[in-house]
């Protein structure tokens, strides 16, 4: 045992590990302490956080086999690797569709984490913030690594417009962040890139805030009627939501121009497109969602989707059963995909010695060799279980065993 690993956890801090243990989840913060077997895996994917590189990958594993747990793994790795990361669950039924990229845009800004200077982490909000610090500070020291990026972004600090940024609304918008401190003007920015697809009928609304009442700040010289026209108000569907896919790679370039190693996307739940989504014609469009984050061509930075096994072939079985005999079948098995080996008895033996340091710290006593005797043999039939969820089902026994023996 790796009493090591807890030996700065408060009885508190340790309670309230118990309290996700007791679900069997992995509790946040402490993924890796909670991480068994499977070391070259994750040694593996460990790499693919390192490099410059876009990288995309399909996790394959049966359910309740811990994709989810791998999924937080590699979200805890990536923030100590300074990359901003955003983890997200798809459900068609909550307005989190693959199909729609202005809803997945709203649900990865809505997510986002970005480590910060001082060692913690940061949301929408704070991102903005160091964004707009970074361009500031690159126009008072034209020798920062990223003086011209900056200079492009923002035309020299006049604002009217931008060479570099891509996506025209996400332009207006982190201009407007940088050009007010009022908690008004910021809460709509925040709420526009949240949720998008509620400012599509607010184009009046959004122009008199952030570029009309702003106008002192900036010299852009176009009238209200140019912002329609060039839709720069709004991330609409248009060529394949175009805008949103823009502002998305923006926002990674962004980042990486304030000193965050990159972005990574993390999909749990992925299978929501076969299952929730009853339409075809998004399923499609779903799938064409899919190649493109693979393909690297429109978002460069790295991101991760939790399927089954039987992921793709679902997805080809699902096509040719509504006769979309033309779709390029050949991408599904182009799609670069990792395969999870199900855990050992030995691997959830360590896991249980594990939980117990955490309770003895909770509950402040020592665990008699009974007790672990105990637990011990509710481990090895969950190990011996066919139920695809058995390594979460071990955890929650290992668990109720400890509570129940200290009670």
């Amino acid at each position: 045992m790796k009493a090591e690993m807890f030996e700065s956890l408060t009885p508190g801090q340790a309670e309230k590990l118990l309290e996700s243990l007791r679900m069997g989840i992995p509790p946040a913060g402490f993924v890796e302490e909670f991480t068994v077997g499977r070391k070259e895996e994750a040694k593996w994917l460990d790499s693919h956080l390192i490099d410059d590189e876009s990288y995309s990958l399909l996790l394959k594993a049966n359910y309740g086999a811990g994709k989810t747990h791998l999924l937080q793994l590699i979200r805890e790795k990536a923030l100590q690797k300074r990359l901003g990361v955003s983890i997200l669950a798809l459900d068609a039924k909550s307005d989190i569709r693959f199909n729609r990229m202005d809803q997945m845009f709203g649900a990865i800004l809505r997510n986002i984490q970005i480590p910060l200077p001082d060692g913690t982490q940061g949301n929408l909000e704070q991102m903005l913030d160091l964004l707009t610090e970074t361009a500031e500070k690159a126009r008072t020291d034209n020798n920062a690594p990223s003086y011209e990026f900056w200079a492009k972004v923002t035309n020299n600090w006049r604002w009217d417009y931008s060479e570099e940024l891509d996506s025209p609304p996400l332009y207006v918008a982190f201009r407007a962040w940088a050009s007010t401190d009022s908690d008004e003007t910021r809460h709509m920015i925040v709420d526009w890139l949240k949720f998008p697809f509620n400012y599509r009928n607010h184009r009046k609304e959004l122009y008199r805030t952030l570029v009309e009442r702003l106008r002192r700040h900036f010299r852009d010289p176009r009238s209200d009627w140019q912002f329609y026209r060039d839709k720069s108000l709004t991330f609409s569907p248009d060529l394949d939501y175009k805008s949103c896919w823009t502002a998305l790679e923006d926002i990674h370039r962004m980042l990486v121009a304030s000193g965050i190693t990159g972005m990574a996307i993390l999909f749990d739940e992925f299978e929501d497109v076969l299952t929730n989504l009853n339409n075809i014609n998004y399923q499609e469009d779903a799938f064409w969602n899919l190649f493109r984050f693979m393909s690297g061509d429109r978002f460069t930075g790295k991101t991760f989707f939790a399927v089954t096994p039987a992921f793709t072939e679902k997805c080809k079985a699902r096509l040719m059963e509504k006769d979309h005999w033309d779709f390029d079948y050949s991408q599904f098995d182009r799609l670069p995909a990792f395969s999870m080996s199900p855990l050992k008895a030995r691997d959830l033996h360590e896991l249980a010695l594990r939980i117990v340091l955490v309770h003895e710290i909770a509950y402040n006593y020592e665990c008699s060799a009974s007790v672990i005797e105990i637990m011990n043999q509710s481990v090895v039939t969950e190990a011996r279980s066919v139920v695809q969820d058995r390594a979460r089902q071990a955890i929650r026994r290992a668990v109720q065993v400890l509570d129940g023996a200290l009670e």
